[in-house]
């Protein structure tokens, strides 16, 4: 009998937990040198050799930084995605900016470009360029547009974009290592950046006490203990995104007849923090799979998608409309076995033998 199947759970294992202890046996384990070593291999990672990257709390708290370290506030507007995380919304409204939303492509699920351009005016600030489920957005074309790019990735380390790391393209790139990340901390967050003035003005936010002058600044420090793991994390991280990759590949040949999501023309770009099945039956089969013990989501419900937390018309956004509701999340973490993908695959096929599947 087949135990029941997370959705997603963390891939963490004896080194982890030894770094861990380490950290715990010594004099420190708040922000320290291990915070510091785990920056550098980040940054090393990404295949830098200039640019510094920086160690927080979360990734909420990596884009609130990120935001009022580049100036941005009252009076100021920036362009968001309606089909994103409400972290990203929470950060922009504390900022004191005005969030401007807009719709999603189609196919990527990314960011419109079309619509992004048509909302850039004299108080565009910034663009959060959303790398949605590890699927890097088309980066090259928002560049060509003169306004800062804040790459999101807080879902894309280990996406590549034209061969390169993402995160490495815009202004700044912001990254989080919650429990459900490609590789976690339990929570934390990383800012990376280029710009040298700009890293300056993170860290001095980051640093809220013994300081000559005054202005608010927060506790946004990760701890040594986090750092630790993160540390052992970020080692495994290629073959934990090659482990997705293989899950997925078994996906695209088992659901060869539903419509999925990446497109398997785009799969060699995506990290596979997720894997999507989309049809107008996504609850129904969310149904049929949590009775047969496997767990699914569906990653952004309706009532969560930006505009409608702020009153705006749905017909304005009918992309993210459509994928709200016709898109359900599969298992596709690394420790998920091949009896267990098997599993997962064959109950859904078996829905769709008895009933007739509508495509989204």
């Amino acid at each position: 009998m087949i135990r029941k199947i997370s959705h997603n759970k963390p891939t963490i294992g004896q080194a982890e937990e030894r770094a861990v202890r380490r950290v715990l046996q010594s004099a420190w384990v708040a922000q320290g040198e291990e915070v510091e070593k785990f920056e550098n291999e980040f940054r090393a990672f990404l295949k830098q050799q200039s640019g510094q990257a920086v160690a927080v709390s979360s990734g909420t708290a990596a884009l609130y930084i990120t935001l009022i370290s580049m100036g941005i506030g009252t009076n100021n507007e920036v362009i968001i995605p309606t089909y994103v995380c409400s972290a990203v919304l929470n950060a922009v409204n504390l900022a004191g900016a005005k969030p401007v939303l807009v719709d999603i492509e189609k196919d990527d699920l990314n960011i419109s470009f079309e619509k992004t351009k048509n909302k850039i005016n004299k108080k565009t600030k910034a663009i959060i360029l959303t790398h949605t489920y590890g699927l890097p957005a088309g980066i090259d074309q928002f560049l060509k547009l003169k306004i800062p790019i804040i790459e999101d990735c807080a879902q894309a380390i280990g996406a590549k974009y034209k061969g390169q790391p993402v995160g490495t393209f815009g202004k700044v790139a912001i990254f989080s290592f919650y429990a459900s990340k490609m590789l976690t901390t339990g929570h934390g967050g990383m800012i990376f950046s280029k710009d040298k003035n700009f890293i300056s003005k993170v860290k001095d936010f980051r640093e809220f006490d013994g300081r000559k002058d005054y202005k608010p600044r927060f506790n946004f420090h990760m701890s040594d203990i986090q750092a630790a793991m993160g540390r052992v994390q970020l080692k495994k991280l290629k073959s934990f995104v090659s482990k997705r990759k293989s899950n997925a590949n078994k996906y695209y040949h088992a659901l060869k007849n539903f419509d999925v999501w990446p497109n398997p023309q785009r799969k060699k770009d995506s990290n596979f923090y997720r894997f999507l099945i989309r049809t107008k039956d996504a609850r129904k089969i969310m149904k049929a799979l949590d009775e047969k013990c496997i767990k699914t989501i569906v990653p952004i419900e309706n009532f969560e998608l930006l505009h409608r937390y702020l009153k705006q018309n749905p017909k304005n956004f009918p992309r993210a409309e459509q994928v709200s509701k016709n898109s359900l999340s599969l298992p596709i973490y690394p420790s998920l076995t091949q009896p267990e993908v098997d599993y997962i695959c064959k109950i859904i096929k078996m829905y769709g033998q008895s009933s007739k599947i509508s495509q989204s």
